[in-house]
């Protein structure tokens, strides 16, 4: 704005000098004078915008359309155009959410797993009809992909099964990176992992990756994917080895956001993590607690800076906050508990007003110092929307119960949870898992 004021007060200045020789402007002079003024504001204004967009994309990087996250959308609307889609969705979600009871706006706020394969006695039947949970997970490693299930038509029918059970359409999610998180294994066998889609040196190669994995997650009836990892490898060797597209966060963030597009733009919702970065630990945050001793100003311009560059060009529909002590954010508590790194850092510095979900709350260095239902409750207070963890009816009564008691209490309050819930909705929303 400083550039454009001074060119404005330059023209001014010179009819002002004119006029001051004892020679009245002209009529012709001023209506010059008022054109070079708008010349020179539409101008700087330009120069200003280009410099703008050039800042937010990264190196060579060929911008490509994305799937707004819903939240965040803006439009003009003139009396001849049609009502924004945003605010056709607002509608939608409130018509939704009036009708919503207490339950069921808490049970959107926790996403569970299940052990084992069957849909009634594994307790997933009752999570999602009578407990209302927003979603779950499928994890080989719960064994939910034995047979019969290790065929695509009977994974579909199952998610389909849900489905038609659940009050609002669930999200349906897993962890498919490629490489050694490659949960479509069964299905489709070895996929290539962020290290070697980034070794190619060819972003599209990582765009094709994550638009071939969406059509196949659509198939099996997932409609959300825990990826891509944007964390930067600085240590070695890096506790997440393959797991990670390179070394220096505009590196990752060219290839992790051309595979989010991949999926994004194909229906499936991706989502960034692990926040606010695990590419400096040295220990597994699945036994432990891991802790990264980096400056605030190395956070700025390491960990946090492929979020930076994607919040606003690659709209994630999600970002998941995960189990690590970064004291020069928050010295006491784990980052996806923190207040201080959700409200304050992704959503008050970072500007990202998308759904937030947890990593696990049954790892390590979390249930080690708190129980599921204090970590839940912790987690939604902090600014998390999404809870991860629960996998058996029981538990997701006691975090219903603890949510409950938060209220009571006056740690959590009801538009608190009309917030979550109302970003959960317009996320299912914007990928057609809810229906206009």
């Amino acid at each position: 704005m400083r550039v454009q004021r001074n060119a404005y007060q330059n023209v001014w200045l010179a009819s002002k000098k004119k006029s001051s020789k004892g020679k009245a402007c002209s009529p012709a002079y001023a209506c010059f004078t008022i054109i070079m003024c708008y010349v020179l504001l539409l101008l700087s204004s330009c120069s200003s915008l280009l410099s703008s967009v050039d800042s937010q994309n990264p190196r060579g990087v060929t911008p490509t359309p994305t799937k707004p996250s819903p939240t965040s959308t803006h439009s003009t609307k003139t009396d001849s155009a049609p009502e924004s889609p945003l605010k056709v969705e607002l509608a939608k979600v409130q018509q939704i959410m009036a009708n919503m009871t207490l339950d069921q706006k808490l049970g959107q706020l926790i996403i569970v797993e299940y052990l084992g394969n069957d849909y009634s006695a594994s307790g997933l039947k009752d999570m999602i009809s009578q407990q209302y949970v927003g979603g779950f997970l499928y994890q080989q490693s719960n064994h939910n992909f034995e047979a019969p299930y290790n065929e695509i038509s009977n994974l579909a029918a199952f998610s389909q099964q849900a489905m038609q059970d659940a009050k609002i359409p669930l999200l349906i999610g897993t962890d498919q990176e490629g490489g050694l998180v490659n949960r479509l294994y069964v299905f489709h066998g070895y996929l290539p992992s962020a290290a070697e889609m980034a070794a190619t040196g060819d972003p599209h190669y990582a765009y094709n990756q994550g638009a071939q994995a969406a059509k196949w997650m659509s198939q099996l009836g997932i409609n959300a994917d825990l990826a891509p990892v944007v964390d930067v490898h600085t240590v070695d060797p890096p506790v997440l080895e393959t797991r990670i597209f390179g070394s220096d966060p505009q590196t990752v963030a060219k290839y992790a956001g051309a595979y989010l597009d991949g999926l994004q733009q194909n229906d499936v919702a991706g989502c960034l993590k692990h926040f606010p970065g695990l590419g400096a630990i040295t220990s597994d945050p699945h036994s432990g607690l891991p802790t990264v001793n980096r400056s605030l100003v190395d956070l700025e311009n390491i960990d946090l800076a492929p979020y930076k560059l994607m919040i606003s060009t690659q709209h994630p529909a999600m970002i998941m906050s995960t189990d690590v002590l970064m004291p020069a954010i928050d010295s006491s508590l784990p980052s996806e508990l923190s207040a201080r790194t959700i409200d304050g850092v992704l959503r008050g510095k970072l500007g990202y007003d998308g759904v937030v979900i947890t990593d696990g709350l049954y790892m390590q260095g979390i249930s080690a110092q708190w129980t599921l239902s204090q970590a839940s409750v912790l987690s939604i207070m902090a600014g998390d929307d999404l809870v991860e963890g629960p996998y058996t009816p029981e538990q997701v009564a006691t975090v219903v119960s603890a949510f409950k008691q938060a209220i009571q209490q006056g740690k959590l309050t009801i538009d608190r949870i009309n917030q979550s819930v109302k970003r959960i909705l317009l996320m299912k929303l914007a990928y057609g898992i809810i229906k206009l």
